[in-house]
């Protein structure tokens, strides 16, 4: 800016100014002094527009795998489909698993054991009731009623055992179903297919770290932008921007502003959010930073929402 005001003054004396000076018979022009000023013009008011560049990315890029090695029995999904958080995408072979979980479900259904450990402590309270009687008469021995008690306390706890049992039982038969479950392979997040990297009957997971899908969160969108520690200490999260997309004015979130300085750049990363909901902007795009207007008086002064669109200026 010093050397354009330098230029500037220059210009003036030596050609601007003797432009319009009147001498006898003719007046005097300089078309050199005339492009000085113009390319000043011109750079100042360029330099005091600037703007900064990004590329907008998806809010999540998910590789789901297994951590368990398995072979891939079935694929759900292709390419470009979109998905759900939850649906499933594949399934591992699960062949043993069901064979184990039918054998551990059908020893959890036996009742044998509990039936008759529950009929021995219904004999041994009726025997130790009926010693108990006798004894009021002076008819019952103190050995018997000891006996007695004793039989009974061991009923109760081999009836306690049984239904012990039971529930181990049923506790494997559950773990046996998360372990089949664990090879039912689901997307966490609302999103595309993008890549299917492996083929039905191959092998993933275990010492594989390859991925086998590949989902992308394409809403919101994301954006990464460098700037000067002089502008984004005027932002705020939660301040509203102005980006251009494809020539398209659109209405950004700042969703987070960095609290140190880049010591190599001298910048501050500023993250920005684009609502994406009609899915209108592809990842990828160029992103240029145009203008910011902060708080809510956006949206008064500018009248630009995120379903608006406007040719860029």
């Amino acid at each position: 800016m010093a050397i354009h005001y330098r230029l500037c003054r220059f210009a003036y004396s030596r050609f601007f100014f003797p432009m319009f000076q009147t001498f006898p018979g003719h007046r005097t022009f300089h078309p050199v002094g005339f492009f000085l000023f113009f390319l000043f013009f011109c750079t100042t008011v360029s330099s005091s527009a600037q703007s900064y560049d990004a590329f907008l990315e998806p809010n999540r890029i998910v590789d789901i795998s297994s951590p368990i090695r398995g072979r891939i029995s079935r694929i759900h999904v292709r390419e470009g489909d979109r998905v759900v958080a939850g649906q499933l995408l594949a399934e591992l072979d699960t062949q043993v698993l069901q064979a184990q979980l039918a054998s551990a479900e059908e020893a959890a259904s036996f009742h044998g054991r509990i039936d008759s450990a529950r009929a021995m402590v219904t004999m041994r309270k009726n025997r130790y009731a009926m010693l108990q009687e006798l004894e009021k008469t002076g008819n019952a021995r103190p050995q018997e009623m000891i006996r007695a008690r004793t039989d009974l306390t061991v009923a109760k706890a081999e009836l306690l055992s049984a239904k012990d049992d039971q529930k181990l039982k049923k506790l494997e038969a559950d773990i046996i179903r998360a372990r089949i479950e664990e090879k039912k392979l689901r997307s966490p997040v609302d999103g595309i297919v993008v890549k299917i990297y492996k083929e039905q009957a191959e092998h993933i997971g275990g010492v594989d770290q390859e991925g086998f899908i590949t989902v992308v969160q394409p809403n919101p969108l994301k954006t990464l932008f460098h700037l000067p520690p002089r502008i984004a200490t005027n932002m705020h999260v939660g301040d509203d921007v102005v980006v251009e997309i494809n020539s398209i004015l659109i209405t950004a979130l700042v969703d987070f502003i960095s609290p140190v300085i880049n010591a190599q750049s001298g910048t501050v990363e500023v993250r920005i959010v684009i609502d994406n909901s009609e899915n209108h902007l592809l990842s990828g795009r160029r992103c240029i930073l145009k203008d910011a207007v902060f708080g809510r008086e956006m949206n008064q002064n500018m009248e630009i929402k995120n379903t608006d669109v406007q040719p860029a200026g």
